[in-house]
């Protein structure tokens, strides 16, 4: 509501009768506004984490720094649907990412740089169109370490499989079916849009993803051509493959994971594979494996272990961590968390996600934050 300061005669001296009708009017438009409301739903929603990190080799020193979104990332976003009758409704979502130790945007030609979507929805399931992430992050990405540990640092080096929703699809439309059985399907296509070339910038994912009491399972893939490496080319860089201007020819990615929850204890493990065609003959294959376990030892308290195994060709990567969550409430928690890798094989350099190239064969990242949510 805004507020205002005016140099002219009082505005909330009224007579009896402009106070009676001025209060007609208000209970109308109150009316009105309940009808509009009773058919539309729509949510604001958010998330703010930053915490005190150390990262104990980056280039062969340490350094001590805000990181922001370890638990989860910072994002500001609006969604909502409106019931049309007979059972079809519109739906929507605007979300935008943000840093909380700098205010900045991670991609400031993007302001919805998550997701900007419509579409319908009803019993035969629901499609949407415009900017949004692959249906391996949706539904594989929610059976990773970095996912079901809440720790960003254990998403894998370069996030190739996007499992850290740092890259999402253009001018995509994505079909997703109702539950049948406790099993759901999607699939979507991203429009490349470029005159005279069908496939150049074009996107193709599908998945399934299946629930049933304490047992979860998922697979999913997806074809990117074009793709920029972005912040993927640092990795690249420490294996001399590329550097941050590479744009790949294209980028497949597979998974499949499976979770289960035994009483207080929650376990996952996961699988991708992404195979990275330069356009020169050279297609190397990155292949992760995440195991993890998150147990609820008491009603405020969370203990996360994982471990990731990571290779390329000869070059191979171990990640260890460990971590506690402790929730003051539903919106608001502790954390504290370390996360260790170790290279091997033809790798010279650890390279955690999110931390920047290590001097050496191995990284420790300690970190201790607050997470909030809205």
């Amino acid at each position: 509501m805004k507020c205002e300061t005016r140099d002219t005669a009082l505005p909330w001296i009224v007579t009896e009768g402009e106070f009676m009708k001025k209060l007609m009017m208000a209970a109308a438009a109150a009316g009105l506004a309940g009808t509009a409301f009773a058919q539309s739903n729509v949510l604001i929603y958010g998330s703010l984490d930053a915490g005190l990190a150390h990262v104990n080799n980056i280039g062969g020193h340490s350094v001590s720094r805000l990181d922001q979104g370890t638990m989860q990332p910072d994002r500001i976003g609006l969604r909502g649907t409106e019931d049309l009758g007979g059972g079809l409704r519109a739906v929507y979502q605007l979300e935008a990412g943000f840093s909380t130790d700098t205010g900045g945007q991670p991609n400031p030609s993007r302001f919805f740089n998550r997701a900007a979507t419509v579409g319908l929805g009803g019993d035969f399931g629901a499609v949407i169109m415009g900017h949004m992430p692959d249906i391996v992050f949706d539904y594989a990405g929610k059976f990773s370490n970095g996912f079901q540990l809440t720790n960003f640092y254990l998403f894998h080096p370069g996030n190739l499989d996007t499992l850290a929703n740092t890259y999402q699809f253009d001018n995509a439309i994505r079909y997703t079916s109702p539950i049948m059985g406790g099993l759901q399907l999607s699939a979507m296509y991203g429009l490349g849009e470029v005159a005279g070339d069908y496939s150049k910038n074009r996107n193709v994912s599908a998945g399934a993803i299946y629930s049933s009491g304490p047992l979860r399972a998922t697979v999913a893939w997806t074809k990117s051509n074009d793709r920029a490496a972005g912040y993927a080319g640092t990795y690249l860089g420490s294996l001399g493959l590329g550097n941050a201007s590479t744009v790949f020819n294209s980028l497949v990615t597979s998974a499949a994971g499976i979770g289960y929850t035994l009483g207080d204890v929650r376990l996952n493990a996961l699988y991708t594979q992404t195979r990275m065609d330069f356009g020169n003959g050279n297609s190397p294959t990155q292949k992760n494996g995440d195991l993890g376990a998150a147990w609820r030892y008491s009603p405020a308290n969370t203990l996360n272990v994982g471990y990731t195994r990571t290779k390329q060709e000869g070059a191979h990567w171990d990640q260890f961590s460990l971590g506690n969550v402790y929730a003051f409430s539903k919106r608001t928690e502790l954390y504290a968390t370390v996360a260790y890798q170790k290279a091997g094989g033809d790798a010279r350099f650890a390279i955690m996600n999110n931390t920047g190239v290590s001097g050496g064969s191995s990284q420790l990242v300690t970190a201790i934050g607050v997470h909030h949510l809205f």
